[in-house]
């Protein structure tokens, strides 16, 4: 078995199954260790600095989480072949690969805001941290390149996955601003980055059940499409729309909600879209991935 995320695909042949449906992997106790000193050093670093948070770091902080995502994916091809080195292989699973992504971004943050404090005139913190997470993930690009799953790489469902969600972004959104004005005034760039984020995990996550056929993992997802199996016209639109419906719903309520909050305080309510968005773009990028790998990665089971 290998999995997408929530998402699973089963092939014949030797399985690794998860425990938990979620796939979550506790990695051994010198990691956890390590991975606590991490935050802590991190967290107090990034409070004591007390860099700046506006929109244009939150942007700036997407490439990370699309490295994070990336990196999550190669790992779950097949944890057993050793895609990563073993030294560093368990900061790759999950939940360790979140706690590895921010001490990876919010260490680069902090060494970024210091630099930015010893020379005030030049503020290039959100330019720099968006550049480096670039080059990362132009740097996992290339490492996996070199993998074998990725010599028969096949990127459609993922490209039509965009495709579909670009325009669906910019509907809604543009469909938000002439309801509300007032709102997208105040969300601005954040509030499209969550609409695209969110829209993106629901869309990819219906092509994963309708169209290559994989199998929801998580209880309320799957509760809310086995709901839309039971509607007559499960046969001819399939069942994962319904679940884009609702994360899209979920998603513009979240922008309603917090809207005036990112206004009122704007380093914190920039902090809380970004978690936003990183719950949305973090699977979404894991299953674009993996969609990609699909069947290279299943005929790695197989002949495994």
């Amino acid at each position: 078995m290998y999995r997408i995320d929530t998402l699973s695909v089963v092939a014949d042949g030797p399985m690794h199954m998860p425990l938990l449906p979620s796939g979550l992997v506790v990695p051994p106790l010198a990691y956890l260790l390590g991975l606590l000193v991490g935050t802590v050093t991190v967290t107090a670093f990034l409070l004591a600095l007390g860099p700046r948070v506006q929109q244009r770091h939150v942007l700036a902080l997407v490439p990370w989480m699309v490295v994070g995502a990336s990196a999550h994916a190669l790992y779950q091809i097949d944890p057993a072949a050793g895609v990563y080195p073993d030294v560093v292989e368990p900061l790759f699973g999950a939940p360790a690969v979140y706690v590895t992504t921010f001490v990876a971004t919010g260490g680069v943050w902090a060494v970024l805001s210091f630099l930015s404090n010893v020379n005030p005139s030049e503020n290039t913190v959100a330019r720099d941290l968006g550049a480096i997470g670039t080059i990362a993930l132009l740097g996992l690009g290339v490492f996996a390149s070199q993998q074998d799953a990725f010599v028969a790489a096949r990127p459609l469902w993922s490209a039509i996955g965009i495709v579909i969600t670009v325009p669906v972004t910019v509907g809604v959104y543009f469909g938000m601003a002439y309801l509300t004005t007032e709102v997208v005034a105040r969300a601005r760039l954040v509030g499209g980055l969550v609409i695209f984020a969110h829209a993106l995990d629901g869309i990819t996550t219906a092509i994963g059940i309708d169209v290559i056929g994989t199998t929801e993992r998580s209880p309320l997802p799957r509760a809310i499409m086995d709901l839309a199996g039971s509607l007559p016209i499960a046969e001819t639109v399939g069942v994962g729309w319904l679940f884009v419906v609702v994360k899209l719903a979920i998603a513009i309520a979240i922008v309603y909600a917090f809207a005036e909050y990112l206004e009122d305080e704007p380093v914190r309510g920039n902090l809380v879209f970004a978690l936003i968005i990183a719950l949305g773009l973090g699977p979404a990028v894991n299953n674009l991935v993996l969609f990609a790998l699909r069947e290279s990665a299943v005929a790695a089971v197989v002949a495994g």
